[in-house]
């Protein structure tokens, strides 16, 4: 039997750990992993010697800005920094233009995703109350809520400040079994904290990251959201966990049984002091929550408290994430992680601050979990989707703002000094990345849906 890929000679991070071992690939599944010279013919042969072959990254927070917003980002350049970045399904929030926010907004969403992203996709949707369960047939992985609203890109149309709304709105999504995903603030206390800052004469960017990443304007709704959750059961997906009080909430829920998992993003405790105030503004808010809460994160991922680590990957162009510099409570902020948060986990790996088993859970294996997709997505075993990324541990660089594939053209890690990197993103059995060089074509990534692929 000849099959369609074969990936031989390195070590393979299976379930149960690393194993010197290969991979079979036929029509687009794993087949067999297995040592030589078990291992079959093949159509194409992967030499991974001195590599590691990890289960392909699954980034469940990725801001494709299309429609409205592709001079900033598309389905096209947001996938392909994704392939370059070893991710292999990247699922899309709702905060376009218009928002994803009902059945018919996410059929054209994935229309215009299916032409031209290059890894597999899916989108997560605002749970607009009367099309809760139509955004469920419609194929949806989750829901998404903003409790924090402004300018964009906290778009109002697509946040519940409301705690009476937001308990109506999970009693309907739990119905459903999809997973909610919240970006938890207290726009209460986040205004408050704002107008004592201005009666200061406080109107600084920087002033600005230290009131948006206060710990109180998180874990005040952190709880309420944790409450809300026991009571309805719902399938809660808290994002931006940082705060201190925050943690602690979440791993007191997790022992009391409570169905909630949470995420981290890299900008808040991977992005330093240095590099904001080296790069102002791209960094924000980096460098702003303190050592203490920095550890907190790096425990909390270690320990399970923190299931999920996803980019956040938020472009703008340079032009308007410095308007910051101007007035920052009305300026976009976020910015591009898809093409080296790997890289950078990786170097961090190096560093003995995770364990590349416990940095391809949270990456990989868990994510997958929380969209209700693994073993299909996030695991390598035999019947699996073969989406992999390769990785050299040892391969170092610099990075800079010279090549990237995002179309803002930028990175928060300019300079930054890496060691580890992924070297093939294979989805689906397909090369989509090599050697840094995106190969995919556009439209060979597939929308994945939480029962199965759907056909083009």
């Amino acid at each position: 039997m000849t099959v369609d890929l074969v990936i031989r000679n390195g070590r393979v991070l299976l379930p149960d750990g690393l194993l010197e071992a290969g991979i079979a690939v036929n029509e687009e599944k794993v087949v067999l992993v297995a040592k030589e010279p078990s291992l079959p013919k093949a159509d194409k042969t992967i030499d991974a010697s001195g590599k590691i072959v990890v289960p392909g990254l699954v980034d469940t927070h990725s801001h494709f800005r299309e429609p409205g917003y592709t001079h900033k980002e598309d389905f096209l350049t947001g996938t392909k920094a994704a392939a370059a970045g070893g991710v292999t399904l990247a699922v899309d929030m709702p905060n376009c233009e218009p928002p994803t926010n009902s059945a018919r907004t996410l059929e054209e969403k994935k229309k215009l995703a299916q032409a031209k992203a290059v890894v597999d996709f899916g989108h997560f949707v605002f749970p607009t109350l009367d099309e809760i369960p139509a955004i469920a047939e419609a194929g949806a992985l989750g829901y998404k809520i903003f409790m924090v609203k402004g300018e964009y890109p906290h778009d109002p149309r697509i946040c519940i400040d409301d705690h009476g709304k937001m308990l109506a709105t999970l009693q309907a999504v739990a119905k459903t079994g999809l997973p909610c995903l919240i970006h938890p603030c207290n726009m209460e206390v986040f205004d408050e904290l704002s107008r004592q800052a201005w009666a200061q004469g406080k109107k600084d960017w920087i002033t600005f990251g230290q009131v948006y990443v206060n710990d109180l304007v998180y874990s005040t709704a952190i709880t309420t959201l944790l409450l809300m959750a026991k009571q309805t059961a719902v399938k809660m997906h808290l994002l931006h966990t940082h705060s201190l009080e925050g943690i602690r909430a979440i791993r007191r829920a997790k022992q009391d049984g409570v169905n909630v998992s949470a995420q981290v993003d890299p900008k808040y405790f991977i992005i330093t002091r240095e590099e904001l105030d080296r790069l102002g503004p791209k960094a924000l808010p980096a460098g702003l929550i303190g050592q203490e809460r920095v550890q907190a994160v790096w425990d909390a991922l270690n320990d399970g408290t923190i299931d999920v680590l996803a980019t956040d990957h938020a472009p703008h162009t340079v032009e308007e994430v410095n308007t910051a510099l101007k007035d920052p409570w009305i300026a976009p902020f976020g910015c591009p992680q898809l093409e080296h948060y790997l890289s950078i986990m990786l170097t961090e790996v190096k560093k003995g601050k995770i364990s590349l088993e416990r940095l391809m859970t949270v990456c990989s294996e868990a994510p997958a979990k929380m969209i209700g997709l693994y073993p299909q997505k996030g695991s390598i075993r035999i019947g699996s989707d073969a989406d992999f990324t390769v990785i050299d541990l040892h391969k170092r660089k610099k990075i800079t703002n010279d090549k990237v594939y995002t179309k803002c053209g930028w990175t928060p890690y300019e300079g930054r000094e890496v060691e580890g990197q992924p070297v093939f993103t294979i989805v689906r059995g397909n090369i989509v990345m090599e050697d840094g060089e995106v190969v995919g074509k556009p439209g060979s990534g597939r929308l994945t849906t939480p029962k199965q692929h759907v056909s083009k």
